[in-house]
């Protein structure tokens, strides 16, 4: 008997059977293109990986409708030219190697800056968008219907049409953005309208055998948008039109993206209720439904199927954390799948930076190089790795992969550095939490490693050690300057001191350390004044992250105050000075905490440097950043053993 039965039972999609229910989405990487109008390697490498992986329908990203161009930044791939499109046969051919089906994904962007409706948004950006005319509409119609005969040419099983999350093309959906008094305009059947024409014309020039996946937002969370009601109206509509509906949800801004992709504010599997009703329903049964929003665990897609509520589950960043999730679950060690922290890194690098990053997978972005990496080195070496943080517990974890002897020394009775706190913010940093625990899991059931706590290593007791890996983390900056700062506690040493801090506190620095500890003190009811010099808040944040963090600061501005460009001048029991727009002032407060930075420990980590043949420094004792960082180097260190 199959262990997830639900999960991996084949069924017949039109003319297409998918292995499985598990559905790879459309997540990329920049390196899928480096200016060429068509996919390169690394970018075949990261879809056909998913297909190894086990997902039974693979949904690529990189064809634009409207044809290819170069914007300088995102994969755009041209479907006119053999010589271009060879690649793209070699992209499904490589899927379907595995066993598995893949689709394209087609994303409703218009050109010329064109939208439903005058003012709204384009992905996020300011309302600068035009009213798209009917000319325009009949056009880019009839791209899309050249584009999925194009992509249907280059051997994909179907294609999926993002409809959602406020992309201009779904906009003509929402009441919120729809102001259109055509008739495309007004009544849920007017807003669905073109989307039908889409569909109808895509589904004539396909046939019935080609797989047409929707995606749309089954609410939008926004005041006057699609809710739930509304969201079932246009489901209702569209099942008519194609094989497979998801049922994804939010827009494309700051308040409702990270409900689009749940991040730590959001419980576990938060979005699984929209395909839930639309199941429940009964009004939806000429087509399937597919669930996205956050899984990432075997276990929790069996329960999603076998309780009814979709076909099919959607995961995007779990097979990025961890490729191998899969198949570590079907071997009898689901506790050894990498635990996703939705930080959003993957997102964020891939949308604004170069290169896809991972905050748990170093390997994310460089699988190609690291297939020419030796798996076990020339020689088996004895390892030491001074710090129990992130660093340096994934560091004894790569090297133990590689088959070194490793002896982790923590000077504290426990592990997990300065992860710690994570575990007294479950309210929004559980899954950093999650992820330190599966740290320190691994490192104590690798037969491979000594954990040696309570013990502070020192540089003449390294004898016996061929190599030493530095990762003494850093501690926070106590400003000497600050006039009174004896009167202050760090934010980091609140985190499980709560009850020692008063109701009215003042937090001095607006970092993402600072920013996160007026939020997480907010919620537990404190009121919280926040001053910081800069112009902005949480500038080291990725962007992501920092915007939902706004939206906490501005949806609780009467708990949570903010002072930009202010300096702080002093503090004393009860009152902390600052100078803001050339005025000295001050607020009254109970406790005040440090967030002023922290400082890498370098000369302790330095002072190993010369104890074994090979030394390398990682995490925060090389600089003071995010576990992104302390993984990566962890990784490189251990490989270059």
């Amino acid at each position: 008997m199959k262990k997830y039965p639900h999960v991996f039972s084949p069924i017949r999609v039109g003319g297409v059977v998918l292995k499985n229910r598990i559905i790879s989405a459309p997540s990329t990487i920049h390196t899928a293109s480096s200016g060429q109008p068509y996919p390169t390697e690394e970018g075949i490498r990261f879809f056909e990986d998913r297909a190894r992986a086990g997902a039974g329908l693979v949904t690529c990203a990189g064809v634009s409708i409207g044809g290819a161009f170069d914007d300088g930044t995102h994969a755009s791939w041209d479907l006119k030219k053999p010589n271009h499109t060879n690649r793209l046969v070699d992209l499904s051919e490589r899927i379907h190697l595995y066993g598995a089906k893949c689709t394209m994904e087609l994303i409703g962007v218009f050109p010329e800056g064109y939208t439903v409706s005058d003012g709204c948004s384009i992905m996020g950006s300011p309302p600068i968008g035009r009213e798209i005319p009917k000319e325009k509409m009949e056009w880019f119609k009839n791209e899309y219907v050249e584009a999925a005969v194009g992509i249907k040419a280059a051997g994909f099983d179907g294609v999926l049409l993002h409809m959602g999350h406020s992309i201009p093309v779904a906009q003509f959906f929402s009441p919120y953005t729809n102001k259109r008094t055509d008739e495309y305009g007004g009544s849920t059947e007017n807003r669905c309208r073109y989307a039908v024409e889409i569909l109808t014309a895509i589904r004539k020039a396909v046939g019935p055998d080609f797989i047409i996946d929707v995606r749309i937002s089954g609410t939008e969370y926004q005041e006057g948008g699609i809710d739930m009601e509304e969201g079932l109206r246009i489901a209702e509509i569209l099942q008519e039109h194609c094989d497979i509906l998801q049922a994804s949800c939010g827009m494309h801004n700051s308040d409702w993206m990270t409900w689009t992709h749940p991040c730590g504010f959001l419980p576990p599997n938060h979005n699984m209720f929209i395909a839930d009703t639309w199941k429940k329903s009964g009004r939806i049964n000429k087509c399937f439904i597919s669930t996205i929003g956050g899984l990432t665990n075997l276990t929790d897609c069996e329960k999603v199927l076998a309780a009814g509520s979709a076909d099919f589950v959607v995961v995007a960043r779990e097979f990025i954390a961890d490729p191998d999730w899969i198949k570590k679950d079907l071997a009898g060690h689901p506790e050894d799948v990498v635990p996703c922290i939705k930080c959003m890194r993957c997102h964020d690098s891939d949308n604004y930076a170069q290169h896809l990053q991972c905050a748990v997978n170093p390997r994310a972005g460089l699988e190609a190089p690291i297939d020419r990496i030796p798996a076990k080195p020339e020689r088996e070496k004895n390892v030491a790795v001074i710090g129990g943080g992130p660093a340096g517990m994934y560091a004894a974890l790569a090297c133990a992969e590689r088959g070194h002897t490793v002896t982790l020394f923590e000077k504290k009775p426990a592990l997990g550095g300065l992860l710690e706190y994570a575990d007294h913010v479950r309210n929004f940093k559980w899954p950093l939490s999650d992820y330190k625990n599966w740290l320190i899991m691994q490192v104590n059931k690798n037969p491979k490693i000594t954990v040696k706590l309570n013990t502070e290593a020192k540089p003449d007791e390294m004898e016996g050690f061929d190599s030493i890996i530095a990762a003494l983390g850093s501690e926070p900056v106590v400003p000497k300057w600050l006039p009174g700062v004896e009167n202050c506690r760090t934010a980091v040493s609140a985190y499980g001191h709560e009850d020692e801090i008063g109701q009215r506190v003042v937090i001095i620095g607006g970092g993402q350390v600072g920013l996160e500890t007026a939020v997480h003190l907010q919620k537990l009811g404190r009121e919280v004044t926040l001053i910081e010099m800069l112009p902005q808040l949480a500038g080291d944040a990725s962007k992501t992250h920092r915007d939902e963090l706004l939206v906490e600061v501005r949806d609780h501005s009467d708990m949570l105050h903010v002072l930009l460009n202010a300096r702080c001048t002093g503090v004393v029991p009860g009152k902390v000075s600052f100078e803001l727009d050339g005025k000295a002032e001050s607020v009254d407060c109970d406790s005040v905490l440090l967030a002023v930075g922290l400082r890498a420990r370098r000369d302790e980590a330095d002072s190993f440097m010369n104890a074994a043949d090979d030394f390398y420094e990682i995490g925060d004792c090389v600089r003071a950043r995010t576990v992104e960082w302390c993984t990566k180097e962890a990784f490189y260190a251990a490989i270059n053993l």
